[in-house]
């Protein structure tokens, strides 16, 4: 074999293997890139929700108070009887606002177990935590509703120990982190 012939070779063998070399990392770089790209859509689905699901559950004042007004006027204008359903209606009410605001919270765990197929480990543990701050919080929720009967006014005294601020101020700072970890996970620093 001659030396042109062997160079040849050489070359031709290390054409494929810098082919085949490129091809790889290129195939790897546009897994990334697919990946960043699902990430980034299903945790902006996730802060979309999120931010759908907190701002339900701040009900309209107007709300509230319309009932309250209403209420009022009935006691001021009606005899006992009408005094007496006007106030269960108006109980009512706020019991089926206070169930209705816990839907929210069904829908952050779905969304969180959504995010469970695509966050990285580290995320994972934040979710966990999220989710557990959630779980806890819908949980007390039921059961200070179970606790409560339209026709017992005292019975909404339980609603009071719902929300403790520390759980507030633990899903804030969580809320923070997990959102710097989404960033740092699509390469948004």
């Amino acid at each position: 074999m001659t030396t042109e012939l062997i160079v040849a070779i050489i070359l031709a063998v290390g054409g494929w293997v810098c082919a085949i070399w490129q091809f790889s990392v290129n195939r790897r770089w546009q897994k990334k890139d697919k990946l960043s790209d699902r990430r980034y859509e299903a945790y902006k689905s996730f802060m979309k929700k999120l931010d759908a699901v907190n701002e339900s559950m701040r009900k309209n004042p107007n709300f509230i108070f319309g009932e309250m007004e209403s209420f009022l006027q009935v006691i001021l204008r009606g005899s006992s009887e009408d005094s007496n359903t006007a106030l269960e209606r108006f109980l009512q009410s706020q019991f089926d606002m206070v169930k209705e605001s816990t839907m929210p919270l069904l829908i952050i765990t779905q969304e969180i177990n959504e995010l469970t197929l695509i966050a990285s480990e580290e995320l994972m543990v934040k979710l966990s935590e999220l989710k557990k701050i959630v779980d806890d919080f819908y949980n007390e929720t039921i059961n200070c509703l179970s606790l409560i009967s339209a026709k017992d006014p005292k019975s909404f005294k339980t609603l009071e120990t719902i929300g403790h601020e520390n759980r507030m101020l633990e899903y804030k700072d969580l809320y923070k982190e997990i959102v710097r970890m989404m960033r740092k996970e699509i390469n948004v620093n």
